[in-house]
């Protein structure tokens, strides 16, 4: 019988270079061919047009749009193969339906928020059905009415799965709004094994004493700002005063300065970490040998160990305690309003965060997991991700957003004192002040 739908092809993607893969120029449509071995249903990855209208598409079929942010799940080329299979698997238990995937920006005039605010009255024909993105945005988009609940979609045990860090992500007033499928940033220790031959200090004080050491990190990226973040909340600070205002403690700013103070008078922070902006890198350096310890993220770690580069790996150093890893993550989402298509674009993500399915992309893609049962499907003679999997239990919600005030201000306290141009008293009392109304 032939199936009177049209269904858009992925395999082309596999051919497209990395810098394609992960192309923000919505005004160019990627290119689409016809798959000589697929199933009738194959998906393929489209561009939605940046303008403020755009042309209706006239459905004929039953329908599915699902709009990714570049990056995320067609982020490699395994994993785009992989995400394709598991569309072709559900397509084929529902031959009617029509699989439209795009890539589309988080934010902006022509971003997924943007979109979702103003299409409804403007074209609501090309709205997405299922949507990816940012978990610190998912409280934005329920505030905006632009998604709706998953507690009566998806089991309740799927969300019981979740790690600690990705079970907050998936609610927004203690309804489930997301599920979770990866989690990113999570920050560790890496160091060179022919210098470091027993377990790292779990005391900062202790860590930085080692006179054959030193450490680097990205002193002038963001990384730097999250550091920071994670003493200063090790020490007991808060984000916000009594009326829930941005605001930080300048007693506590200071004593979460102070291991970065300490550690550049001393040389153990090399003077190299303020020139630093990424863990890429930070990573070229620990390649020379130069840097003894690093600060890295699981996803920096398993793209550069190799058999010939086997480094090792611990906890971050904190006050007392090491510190609590700050996590964020990306989740899927239902957007669109019809109950119809709600319940389709609920067994779409069920299909699609299956344990095995979401360890087959996760591992395909080399980004963790935010499931206990997919991780599962990793390696399990790798002592790494025996390591990561007690990290993401400890592991916190990160609340704030990259490039916010508060998050500014602790990046540009730590390269201050970095670069001795202030010092940690000085940065914790002008972090401060740039954060009074």
């Amino acid at each position: 019988m032939q199936h009177k739908h049209t269904i858009l092809l992925l395999w082309l993607l596999l051919l497209l270079s990395a810098c394609d893969l992960i192309s923000n120029n919505a005004n160019e449509p990627l290119p689409t061919a016809t798959a000589t071995a697929a199933p009738a249903a194959t998906p393929i990855l489209q561009s939605t047009p940046a303008i403020a209208v755009p042309t209706v598409i006239t459905q004929t079929a039953p329908s599915l749009t699902i709009w990714l942010p570049p990056n995320t799940v067609l982020g490699s080329e395994d994993g785009t193969a992989v995400f394709s299979d598991q569309l072709l698997t559900f397509n084929a238990v529902h031959p009617e339906l029509e699989t439209r995937v795009e890539q589309k920006t988080i934010s902006g005039p022509g971003g997924i928020l943007s979109y979702l605010r103003t299409g409804s009255t403007v074209a609501p024909s090309i709205l997405p059905d299922v949507i990816v993105l940012p978990a610190n945005l998912l409280k934005t988009a329920v505030t905006d009415g632009l998604v709706y609940p998953l507690d009566d979609l998806i089991e309740p045990a799927l969300f019981d799965d979740l790690f600690p860090a990705a079970q907050t992500m998936s609610q927004v007033n203690d309804q489930h709004y997301g599920y979770p499928f990866a989690i990113t940033n999570l920050t560790h220790l890496a160091y060179q094994t022919t210098v470091i031959t027993t377990t790292p200090p779990l005391r900062w004080d202790v860590f930085a004493e080692n006179p054959a050491a030193n450490f680097v990190f990205p002193a002038a990226g963001t990384a730097s700002a999250r550091l920071a973040l994670q003493f200063y909340l090790a020490g007991g600070g808060s984000l916000t005063n009594e009326a829930g205002q941005p605001a930080l403690d300048p007693a506590l700013m200071t004593q979460a300065l102070l291991p970065f103070q300490q550690g550049r008078m001393s040389d153990f922070i090399l003077l190299q970490s303020s020139n630093m902006d990424s863990f890429d890198k930070v990573w070229e350096l620990f390649g020379t040998g130069t840097a003894v310890y690093i600060l890295t993220d699981v996803n920096h770690f398993l793209l550069n160990r190799s058999p010939e580069m086997q480094p090792g790996y611990a906890v971050t150093p904190g006050l007392t305690t090491p510190l609590i890893p700050l996590v964020d993550g990306w989740v899927w989402a239902i957007s669109t309003n019809d109950p119809t298509r709600r319940a389709l674009a609920a067994e779409l993500i069920a299909h699609l965060i299956d344990g095995d399915r979401l360890g087959l992309w996760s591992q395909a893609s080399q980004q963790l997991p935010a499931r206990r049962q997919a991780l599962t499907n990793w390696p399990r003679n790798d002592a790494y991700i025996s390591f990561v999997q007690l990290e993401l239990e400890r592991a916190q919600a990160s609340t704030t957003i990259e490039g916010e005030p508060i998050m500014t201000a602790f990046a540009n306290a730590v390269f201050d004192v970095i670069s001795f141009a202030k010092t940690a008293q000085e940065a914790a009392s002008e972090a401060t002040a740039a954060l009074q109304p």
